[in-house]
């Protein structure tokens, strides 16, 4: 894993997450993903992510894939293995970063952007 990074939710409570590095295997502990695309400022959030850990998930690659062809050159991952304190995680940062593509939203109803 790489840099320490905290991101605020919509409750204002700093999750503590790392910059995974491009070949690290950061899918394969429970925890939660964001795919971030740079932006001038910071980070724009491209989606949040529930990692379930579990072995031959390939939910996470395909998120990853789907990001970079967004933009996103960045993969923020925080290691948790309470099922629910993930889903809070996820409900709140989604809830406070409005990313471009939500976790209810099936993957055929992404949110295009212009080109």
């Amino acid at each position: 894993m790489g840099n320490a990074v905290s991101f605020r939710g919509q409750s204002g409570k700093a999750w503590s997450f790392q910059r995974a590095a491009h070949d690290a295997p950061w899918a394969r502990a429970p925890g939660v993903a964001i795919f971030a695309v740079p932006e001038a400022c910071g980070w724009r959030i491209f989606r949040v992510l529930e990692l379930t850990g579990k072995p031959h998930d390939i939910q996470p690659i395909w998120a990853q894939s789907e990001a970079e062809r967004y933009g996103a050159t960045a993969v923020f991952v925080s290691l948790e293995f309470d099922a629910p304190v993930r889903k809070q995680m996820v409900c709140d940062l989604e809830a406070g970063f409005q990313p471009v593509v939500r976790s209810g939203i099936p993957s055929g109803g992404v949110l295009r952007l212009a080109a």
